[in-house]
């Protein structure tokens, strides 16, 4: 469990990071944008941290996204 817990962490990171670069933010914009510090907008793009589905839903607001894109892996980017 805990191995596919760290991949699944990191596999959502590389997504937002993915997903934030195509919108053309960087993690200052998305802060601004969604209230989540860049600090902790790095964590999360690094696989550091688990986060709660607030603040998935946060991120998704920001990003005008829907939260299932997260975890679509028929979308181009990853």
């Amino acid at each position: 469990m805990e191995k596919r817990y760290k991949k699944d962490v990191l596999a959502f990171g590389r997504r937002l990071k993915a997903l934030r670069a195509e919108a053309g933010l960087t993690q200052l914009d998305l802060e601004l944008q969604s209230g989540i510090s860049r600090t902790e907008i790095s964590k999360i793009e690094n696989g550091q941290i688990n986060i709660s589905f607030m603040t998935i839903v946060k991120l998704a607001d920001a990003l005008d996204l829907e939260i299932v894109t997260f975890f679509d892996n028929n979308n181009s980017t990853s």
